[in-house]
């Protein structure tokens, strides 16, 4: 929050003037309106006293104590990736506005930017016409680089090394990249921390605590582990060996249904491969298994591999990715050859139905 926002606010909540603010202060009564319109700000001076008459310290007054629950961030990146789909424009100067509020926040500038990212990549906007946003996207993330706090500066130089990559900046990536320390080179030769953390747990009686900490582990490691299946289809076509990719793309389904995870997720790689292919009832009856999976999201409470995480776990946005995965199918110019296929036409409609 502004300090204009903190005058006002704490002088309402106390029941004050701007006329009583002022006569305690010795300044005039449009002066107190001024600071509270964020016009001019009150002279050194008149902090001290300023802060005692509305009873705060000078940390609230100045807005160095701005803490936002993840709750509230995940409701303003809700608000606008929302917003982006009906005007990118005013998504983005709803952000700004957030951010100037809360100039120090990190974890808000972080996934607002995230989220604000995604939302340009999916729009229908022109490479010129996304010219300006991406532009403020990139100084944000430069900001962010410069955090003292690694989980901070980390991500987002990922996120600048991801960006490099599709604007085929590749020097710029590798330089970005190179930053990075690596977390294996620096482990490798000690102990595995959540081992031993679950050693003590199990020596302690804890057996609970241990298991929702393997399941946890378990379940980022077999995140990673498709990841880089998908990464693996996507080199294999590039050096033109389609037979292996897809073999890949079928292990990566056959994962997916063994270990208990998101049917969705093992279907990506097969359906990739089916564009590929332009098979078009093939594709149709993978994306009808993508779109029914869409319907049903993944409930942690019935995977034997991750209840426990239940409790914990955020529900993906699953109408969200209907949504999106409907308008590429309807816009993609790869579909073209399918929009005159009756099949997936009824398929279409009955999901955005």
């Amino acid at each position: 929050m502004s300090m204009n926002r903190v005058i006002m606010e704490r002088r309402k909540e106390l029941g004050l003037t701007q006329e009583q603010i002022a006569n305690y202060l010795g300044v005039s009564t449009p002066a107190v309106s001024k600071w509270e319109k964020g016009i001019t700000s009150p002279d050194i001076g008149l902090l001290l006293p300023l802060a005692r008459l509305l009873k705060i310290d000078l940390n609230t007054l100045f807005c160095f104590q701005e803490e936002l629950t993840q709750q509230e961030i995940n409701a303003f990146c809700k608000e606008i990736t929302m917003t982006a789909q009906n005007d990118i424009k005013e998504a983005f100067q709803v952000a700004e506005e957030k951010f100037h509020e809360y100039p120090h926040h990190e974890e808000l500038w972080m996934d607002g930017t995230v989220c604000l990212e995604a939302a340009l990549i999916q729009s229908a906007l022109t490479e010129e016409e996304k010219k300006p946003f991406e532009e403020q996207i990139e100084g944000w993330y430069a900001c962010l680089m410069k955090s003292t706090e690694e989980k901070i500066y980390s991500t987002a130089k990922f996120m600048m090394v991801s960006r490099y990559i599709r604007q085929k900046k590749l020097d710029l990536a590798q330089s970005v990249l190179d930053t990075i320390p690596d977390r294996k080179e620096m482990t490798r030769n000690l102990p595995d921390k959540l081992m031993l953390q679950v050693s003590i747990y199990l020596k302690q009686g804890k057996a609970d605590l241990a298991a929702a900490s393997l399941e946890r582990d378990l379940f980022s490691t077999l995140n990673r582990v498709q990841m880089l299946m998908y990464q693996l289809v996507d080199a294999e076509l590039a050096d033109h060996n389609k037979d292996v990719a897809e073999k890949i793309a079928e292990k990566c389904q056959k994962v997916t249904e063994l270990l208990d995870m998101w049917d969705y997720s093992g279907l990506v790689p097969i359906f990739q491969m089916k564009m590929l292919e332009k098979d078009a009832e093939q594709l149709i009856e993978v994306l009808e298994k993508m779109l029914k999976a869409l319907k049903e999201p993944y409930d942690f409470r019935e995977a034997p591999l991750f209840y426990r995480m239940a409790p914990e776990m955020k529900r993906t946005d699953t109408k969200q990715m209907l949504d999106m995965l409907l308008k590429s199918m309807e816009t993609d110019p790869e579909c073209d050859y399918l929009r005159e296929n009756p099949r997936f036409v009824n398929l279409i409609e009955k999901y955005k139905s």
